[in-house]
């Protein structure tokens, strides 16, 4: 029996990770997306108490009482003691909720026979243990000006990519772990041709 390629995606901060899996999914890879999945986790009652009771109502929205991410991520992103202080709360309370969310979405796609790949976009893939669970293991590729110059452009300041790049692992502990790379140094008809060229070298080797 056949079973689908699990691959995540690895990178540094702004190198184009989500465009990578859009392209793969539109290409016919089934995405388990981790953000999703901890949107839904952030939404759980039990969730929101234990955190409010941790963080205050500062982490509300006043209107419907539900957590604003951007609200969090200001008070656990950095390298200052209080910071990764709340970030190890937060991912104490988080990550079990998500870890189950996904494995279960991962068990249940691994027996569909009509599948070729599975991509696991999870933010933290080294970090969380999931590379483990994957065939393949994507890097994608860009200088570190062009990724400012992106999350500049989706409105971060220099200090909120330096926090972001900071509380993640090393990115060449990341290029290491990769079975394969994708370049995304230049446009994103350039980034389509390298995913789709990627795509068809995996996919047929897998079915064969």
């Amino acid at each position: 029996m056949k079973h689908p390629l699990v691959v995540g995606i690895v990178g540094g901060v702004a190198s184009g990770k989500s465009e990578v899996t859009r392209h793969l999914q539109h290409l016919g890879a089934h995405v388990i997306h981790a953000d999703a999945i901890g949107h839904e986790v952030l939404r759980e009652t039990e969730v929101i108490d234990i955190l409010r009771n941790r963080f205050g109502d500062q982490i509300l929205n006043p209107d419907t009482g539900q957590i604003e991410r951007s609200k969090v991520a200001a008070i656990v992103f950095g390298e200052e003691p209080t910071a990764i202080s709340n970030r190890t709360f937060l991912e104490s309370i988080t990550h079990p909720r998500i870890r189950e969310r996904i494995r279960e979405s991962l068990n249940h796609a691994r027996v569909n026979p009509d599948l070729d790949m599975i991509v696991l976009d999870v933010p933290l893939l080294i970090e969380s243990g999931w590379i483990d669970s994957c065939d393949r293991v994507v890097f994608v590729d860009s200088p570190l000006d062009i990724r400012r110059e992106r999350a500049k452009q989706r409105g971060w300041s220099e200090t909120q990519f330096d926090a972001r790049e900071a509380s993640q692992v090393d990115i060449e502990k990341k290029r290491d772990a990769a079975t394969d790379c994708l370049d995304n140094s230049g446009s994103p008809e350039q980034l389509r041709g390298n995913i789709e060229a990627w795509w068809k070298s995996i996919v047929p080797e897998h079915q064969s």
